[in-house]
Formats: C-alpha cells, sequence, structure tokens
C-alpha cells in the first residue's frame, strides 16, 4: 500500500512568537495534526482503534528539526509517510515544504499501540492497521538522543498542574502541552536572540488531569536538557538545541 498523505496550510497569527515566526508549540501542533490525518487516511486512527480494537496510538518519542522557520501567511505543505515498521512499534516522518519546495522543518516520531483496558503495549498486527503499507526512504537520518542527564533539585524551575484543556481524546495529557510546559521554562529574550534549530522529547509515562508536575531544566553550552516528573515517576525527557542570531 502505497500512501502519503499531505495537507496545505496558511500559518496563522496565533501560531506566531513575539518575532514573527511560527512558534515550537505551533510546530508540533501541525506535526500532530498531519499524523493524525495521516492515521485516518488508511483508517488506522485513534477514533477507529478505540472502538474497534480497544487501543490507542501513542507517540512514544519526537525528534524535530528547523531548516527554516515560515512566518504569518506563509503557504506551507506537511507530508506525513512511514519509515519503519516493527513488531510493536512503527516509525513516521513529517516533512514541510514552502512552495519551492524546500524543507522548512521535518519530525520523526517513534508510535506504539496501547490496550486501553491494561495499559500495556501490543502487537502492531492486533489492530487495524494495513499489512502491506510501503515503507518509505527516510529524509531524516539522524538517531534519537540518548536522554539520560542527572537532574537535581537546583535544576527545578517550577510547578504545572495538569488542567482538563490538557487532556486529549485519549484521556491524557495531550503530547503538544509538555512542549508548552517546556517552552515556558524560557524568556521572551531567548526568542528574540536565538533560533531553536532541534528538539526532541520523549515520552515516558502517562500523566492526568489534576496531577502536578516538575519541570527541570539544565543547560549546556547552545543546548538544554528539560525532566518533567509527577512525584518520583519520569514523565518526559527532552533536549534543545538553538544557534543565536
Amino acid at each position: 500500500m502505497n500512501i502519503e498523505y499531505t495537507k496545505k496550510h496558511a500559518v496563522t497569527y496565533t501560531e506566531l512568537n513575539q518575532t514573527g515566526e511560527l512558534e515550537l508549540v505551533s510546530a508540533f501542533n501541525l506535526v500532530q495534526n498531519v499524523m493524525t490525518e495521516y492515521f485516518e487516511s488508511f483508517k488506522s486512527d485513534n477514533m477507529r482503534l478505540k472502538k474497534n480494537n480497544n487501543a490507542i496510538w501513542v507517540v512514544s518519542k519526537t525528534k524535530i528539526h528547523f531548516n527554516k522557520y515560515p512566518m504569518w501567511r506563509d503557504l506551507i505543505k506537511g507530508t506525513g509517510y512511514t519509515t519503519k515498521i516493527k513488531p510493536i512499534r512503527i516509525e513516521i516522518e513529517t516533512n514541510f515544504e514552502n512552495n519551492k519546495k524546500e524543507s522548512l522543518f521535518i519530525a520523526k516520531q517513534e508510535c506504539c499501540v496501547i490496550d486501553l483496558e491494561s495499559r500495556k503495549l501490543r502487537k502492531v498486527n492486533t489492530v487495524d492497521y494495513p499489512n502491506d503499507m510501503e515503507i518509505k526512504e527516510t529524509k531524516f537520518a539522524k538517531s534519537y538522543l540518548r536522554l539520560k542527564e542527572d537532574f537535581s533539585e537546583k535544576n527545578y524551575i517550577y510547578k504545572q498542574k495538569v488542567h482538563s484543556s490538557d487532556i486529549d481524546y485519549s484521556n491524557h495529557t495531550n503530547n503538544v502541552a509538555y512542549v508548552k510546559y517546556i517552552v515556558n521554562t524560557l524568556p521572551c529574550k531567548f526568542f528574540e536572540e536565538n533560533k531553536i534549530t532541534d528538539f526532541e522529547i520523549h515520552y515516558i509515562s502517562e500523566s492526568k488531569e489534576g496531577q502536578s508536575l516538575k519541570i527541570y531544566k539544565k543547560e549546556k553550552d547552545n543546548a538544554m536538557e528539560f525532566l518533567i516528573k509527577n512525584g518520583e515517576t519520569e514523565i518526559i525527557r527532552a533536549y534543545l538545541n538553538y544557534i543565536q542570531n
């Protein structure tokens, strides 16, 4: 089955940061929307899996690289495709281009199937997923990082309560909400003086409405690492790389 999914999008005013460029949280929203509509195009979206298989897709890792940031009213095109299929996970990429077919930013994501009753991993072939899906050649060859940095309370930044607006259809905190929590550790001045080139996030455990999460940050040369915890349980780890304007 040869499937790619393409979606055109005009960048809106509410998706910009204070410099007039697409912000990181908005970029993640675009990636997630193309990904979910890509799954819907071959009838393997979470609406169907929840009804037919008592399961859902979850993203375990996302890695995104920026070549150039689109601006307000720019017309961009996102294309989703599969690059790897393993027994318990698949990898997909979403590439966003301008009208000159130049890659603006590209994301790779690792997705797994979770059983809604046991909350454990299921094999891909136990749910509605094409057994003849064609594998596309990757356009994003960089491997995922090993995020193992040690954090202490001196790296603690702030506490974030999970609100109802953070909860998605899968009944846990939406992936993009964590990106927003991380961006909120950075002042406006950071975005005026720097550009994010790479961002990677690993989703380790779920969090739910009403829980209070602790956000930690550790800075290095032109890079930052992040940890979000619920009590002693690690929820996410993330890495951000940037260059100065």
